[in-house]
């Protein structure tokens, strides 16, 4: 399975300057796990592939990558890595994770870096026996450091790697959080789910609608402008992510049932004209 054109390895974020990498030997923790770790990236050709490959190549390590036209095959990564890092679509985890899981060392581990953890973690778990780590890195590609940046660790099965990982981060000067999968889908059907919804329905609706871009650019509002600009640079991206985004986190559904519940206030108040309801609604939003 090969995954360099696939898109659960893209994102935005602006740009910041790099801090240096802390030495090899400083990753050597009280876990017991050194410097001579080997990382292998599955779809590791992938932006996000890339992007962590030369993290973790700053941070002293060997990396090993299996993708499209890769010397190395998933398989022979998987037997000469200690993390195995699955940088593949969220619905590839699953395969993915059993294709490899007969590979692993028994005292290796299993992580992934899907916007998504219920599932990507059920299927880890399931599939290998041995510690498993869900990740999400709440940046994209165009970071140039991991300092500053947002990194989610879901604990799975196991602490010495789940250790390991978060002191790597936390040394790269990353905000580290920990959560469940349970409560970090929660949480993203929030921050992502609904977020990419209301751009995919304004930009859909601005279609729709036929109003030539340039007579809204000449016409706009800051606010439709910032709307505007972070619609146009989720479509410019790609939509199979954005697709998966909303697929593939079942905590979605909540929040969406709670947007059109929202709407339908909102166009009740419209329809009557009750100029009181929807200055209250407003207020209590406040």
């Amino acid at each position: 399975m090969m995954w360099k054109n696939d898109p659960n390895r893209l994102g935005g974020g602006g740009r910041e300057s790099p801090t240096p990498a802390p030495s090899p030997n400083s990753l050597t923790s009280h876990n017991g796990l050194g410097k001579n770790v080997v990382v292998g990236l599955i779809g590791g050709a992938g932006v996000m592939g890339q992007w962590f490959r030369r993290f973790f190549e700053s941070q002293g390590l060997k990396v090993l990558v299996a993708d499209l036209d890769t010397p190395l095959t998933s398989p022979e990564v998987a037997r000469k890595s200690d993390l195995v890092i699955l940088c593949v679509p969220i619905p590839e985890v699953a395969k993915v994770a059993r294709e490899v899981a007969p590979h692993l060392k028994p005292d290796a581990a299993l992580v992934d870096i899907t916007s998504v953890k219920q599932a990507p973690m059920e299927a880890m778990l399931a599939a290998f026996p041995g510690e498993v780590v869900g990740t999400h890195p709440l940046f994209g590609p165009g970071e140039e450091s991991i300092n500053g940046r947002t990194v989610v660790l879901c604990p799975g099965r196991g602490e010495r790697w789940f250790n390991w990982l978060k002191d790597c981060f936390d040394r790269a000067g990353a905000r580290v959080k920990v959560t469940t999968a349970k409560e970090h889908d929660r949480l993203m059907s929030v921050v992502q789910g609904l977020a990419h919804f209301v751009l995919i329905a304004l930009g859909t609706a601005i279609r729709e609608l036929g109003v030539p871009l340039q007579e809204l650019e000449d016409f706009a509002t800051p606010t439709f402008a910032t709307l505007h600009s972070l619609t146009r640079r989720l479509v410019s991206q790609d939509a199979r992510l954005y697709a998966c985004i909303q697929l593939q986190n079942p905590a979605n559904r909540v929040a969406l049932r709670a947007l059109e519940d929202a709407v339908a206030d909102i166009l009740h108040f419209i329809q009557r004209q009750n100029v009181d309801g929807l200055v209250r609604l407003i207020e209590e939003i406040r």
